[in-house]
């Protein structure tokens, strides 16, 4: 039996070890096609993941961009807000500051018109005063000569006065000397 176990072992075996074998080969060429199938797709989602995530990365990287640009021109935008409100303000003060030169300019002109007008005037009135001083210059000159003719008679009373007083002085004193020695001449005679 044992030869014919053998032998039975043998064909019928190898029948069915042949038959283990190709169902084993299928089974792990299909196993092996199913993981060569699920590393084929785990390669393409891994793939699919990365193209997914350098998508993501991409449109971050523009949105970052797009918002840095957005950042910056807000900041330009604010920075020319700034810079306008400063111009405007030296604008506010350099007008103020014409005006109240202009203002300081026509109350200097007015007060040097002012000035000027009362010069005029004070030359209009000098003019009048030596207008009037040559229409009557014969009146003035008759009135210094007799001013003059005044002064002169004043002198001339004067040392007329002197002159009396002395001749009357010296009569009296020639009185009163003849009059001592007439007193004299009785008291020897």
């Amino acid at each position: 039996m044992p030869r014919n176990s053998s032998k039975m072992i043998g064909g019928h075996q190898v029948q069915k070890i042949a038959i283990i074998a190709v169902a084993m080969l299928i089974a792990f060429g299909a196993n092996a096609q199913s993981s060569l199938v699920n590393q084929i797709d785990a390669v393409h989602a891994v793939e699919q993941q990365r193209k997914q995530a350098e998508e993501t990365a991409r449109l971050e990287r523009e949105a970052e961009a797009r918002w840095q640009a957005e950042l910056r021109r807000a900041e330009a935008k604010e920075l020319e807000k700034k810079r306008a409100a400063e111009r405007a303000a030296q604008k506010v003060a350099a007008d103020a500051k014409a005006a109240e030169a202009r203002g300081d300019k026509v109350r200097d002109q007015s007060y040097e018109d002012e000035l000027r007008q009362l010069e005029i005037e004070a030359r209009r009135l000098e003019l009048e005063r030596t207008r009037a001083r040559v229409s009557r210059e014969n009146d003035f000159i008759d009135r210094d000569l007799k001013m003059k003719d005044a002064e002169a008679d004043v002198v001339q009373s004067e040392a007329d006065i002197n002159r009396n007083l002395s001749e009357g002085t010296k009569t009296l004193l020639e009185s009163e000397g003849q009059a001592r020695v007439n007193d004299t001449s009785g008291w020897f005679d």
